[in-house]
């Protein structure tokens, strides 16, 4: 079976990669630790947590590179830097600082457990939501007819719906 004229498949299409030039708005993400096989790693001065593959600037917003990994304990964590092909991890200075787009970057708070909800009274559902009975607190659609089956096959007898033309 062919498919032709219905879009460009699975994946996503043809998303292309463009460089989006400097950003207007840049922050300090951290600050360089140490070098590991020609990748950079920082340790960061944020709060805020960056997208992976988002680049990461100097202050005079030259792109240097992209994230790879972010790793470690979720408030002083780390990120390697894979260099752009141009650059050589040799040439930046141990605790220089790093910046990145303020457009790249979440709130830690989308990464921490949610607070329980507050308890206050139960409400009662509509329903007849009860441990006991038949247990039809799920709502949901219950068909035609009749209510009640037990939940078996079993000589339903005529208990309404379709039953066909006649």
């Amino acid at each position: 079976m062919v498919f032709r004229g219905r879009g460009r498949g699975r994946g996503g299409g043809g998303r292309g990669h463009y460089d989006e030039g400097p950003p207007e708005e840049i922050t300090r993400i951290g600050r360089l630790l140490h070098t590991a096989e020609g990748d950079l790693v920082l340790q960061t001065e944020s709060n805020m947590v960056p997208y992976f593959n988002a680049p990461i600037y100097l202050e005079n917003k030259e792109k240097i590179g992209k994230i790879d990994e972010i790793f470690g304990p979720i408030n002083e964590y780390m990120m390697s830097v894979k260099l752009e092909p141009n650059m050589q991890a040799s040439s930046f200075k141990r605790k220089q600082p790093f910046y990145i787009s303020t457009q790249k970057l979440l709130p830690m708070s989308r990464f921490l457990p949610k607070p329980p909800a507050p308890k206050g009274p139960k409400v009662k559902r509509a329903g007849g939501a009860t441990p006991r009975g038949r247990g039809r607190g799920r709502g949901g659609f219950r068909g035609r007819g009749g209510g009640g089956g037990g939940g078996s096959f079993r000589g339903r007898g005529n208990r309404g719906g379709f039953r066909g033309r006649r």
